[in-house]
């Protein structure tokens, strides 16, 4: 780690949140502008939500492979791929004239984010020292939160503008600029690369691995839980119009990217383990909270709650990780990235799935309350960790 300088710790930091920020903004960019189009072509609503679904499935299933192959070529390879993939899908996208070329598109932009992230994450844990990676992750994912915020606003606005192909053709200009970045700025960083082949289901034999898995799943499952049934509430309890209901829904993005980088910090001096304790604690009580307000202020403000809950549960995972992976003696940080990815997209497709179901038995309010529950029950799994880390601390220091 001597070896490696501020500079190019900052330069593949600077790449690597840039890279996040901007795969999250083609995310969203598409969000306004994909059903109008994709009824206009004669598509179902069902097919319309295989369109959005097929990204979480095809990340879901990329993952693995190329978190493994980057710990086996290198990170700068898979990086570039997967700028090329997402420049190809949005080119794809805008020349779309039938359903299947829209799937192709949004897979594709699926298996390059498969790419991008475990790459990019991997460089980060390369560079950065255990104690640093907490603040360096934290400041990298906030440019997720960016991308989300911003995705589906500039989408909708340069479809007024200049009609459907306007907002991917920018797109597609913004990854042409991405990629010079990344050659330019990576082109001198050091490979690290592994020997030996190890599969993601291997890692997952580790205990502490899959609990912080399971951390990762609460985590991503909490915003998507919002997404189906928040929606209806507030228009029925507020009477709110779309636009407005879509101001709200900024709100706990908004807070999530702003407490990210201090999280990340946070984390790095108190502990990784303790820090996403308190965040499953904070969702158990934030969620709930976000059913109950009688005020549109009092919504506002107990959805920014749960947006710092969301970051105070997600934003140590990554680095805790990478201690693991250091820890075992592997350090293959391609592959345990992609475990967090996979477990990602795996909340990504329960939260819609169960807060529906529990809404529809037993009202929203009793729904959010027993997904809280759940993430106060696994808290209480994950507390004999903190003992483990804390003896195994004690142990270093008497030495």
């Amino acid at each position: 780690m001597s070896t490696i300088s501020r500079t190019q710790q900052k330069s593949a930091l600077l790449v690597v949140g840039l890279a996040i920020f901007l795969d999250m903004l083609i995310y969203g960019l598409v969000v306004p502008i994909l059903p109008k189009y994709a009824a206009s072509l004669g598509v179902s609503q069902s097919e319309i939500g295989l369109l959005f679904g097929s990204y979480a499935l095809v990340l879901f299933i990329a993952t693995p492979i190329f978190g493994a192959l980057s710990d086996r070529i290198g990170r700068r390879g898979p990086m570039l791929w997967g700028l090329l993939g997402l420049a190809a899908s949005t080119l794809i996208f805008a020349f779309a004239e039938n359903f299947g070329m829209l799937i192709t598109a949004r897979a594709l932009q699926g298996l390059a984010a498969a790419v991008t992230w475990t790459s990019g994450l991997a460089i980060l844990a390369d560079l950065y020292p255990s104690e640093e990676r907490g603040k360096a992750m934290g400041l990298a994912l906030s440019g997720q939160a960016a991308g989300m915020l911003l995705g589906p606003a500039l989408g909708g606005w340069l479809y007024q503008l200049g009609g459907y192909k306007l907002p991917f053709f920018l797109a597609a200009g913004l990854a042409i600029v991405d990629g010079l970045l990344r050659l330019f700025l990576l082109r001198d960083l050091p490979e690290r690369k592994s020997r030996d082949f190890v599969s993601p289901f291997g890692m997952l034999r580790n205990r502490k691995i899959m609990l912080i898995a399971g951390v990762i799943i609460i985590g991503a499952a909490v915003p998507s839980v919002l997404e189906p049934t928040l929606p209806l509430h507030l228009q029925e309890k507020f009477k709110a119009e779309p636009g407005y209901i879509g101001m709200l829904f900024i709100i706990p993005t908004l807070a999530y990217g702003m407490a990210t980088p201090l999280i990340g910090a946070l984390s790095s001096k108190m502990g990784n383990i303790k820090t996403l304790l308190i965040g499953l604690v904070m969702v158990s009580v934030s969620l709930p909270l976000a059913a109950l307000p009688n005020s549109i202020w009092i919504q506002a403000a107990a959805l920014a709650l749960l947006g710092v809950s969301m970051g105070i549960v997600l934003a140590p995972c990554l680095p805790e990780l990478a201690d693991i992976s250091e820890q075992s003696g592997q350090a293959s940080y391609g592959t345990t990235f992609a475990i967090y990815n996979t477990a990602y997209s795996i909340g990504m497709m329960i939260g819609p799935i169960s807060s529906s179901l529990l809404a529809d038995s037993f009202g929203l309010k009793l729904s959010y309350l027993c997904i809280g529950g759940v993430a106060l029950l696994y808290m209480l799994i994950l507390l004999p960790l903190t003992r483990k880390t804390a003896v195994k601390t004690n142990r270093q220091f008497k030495l």
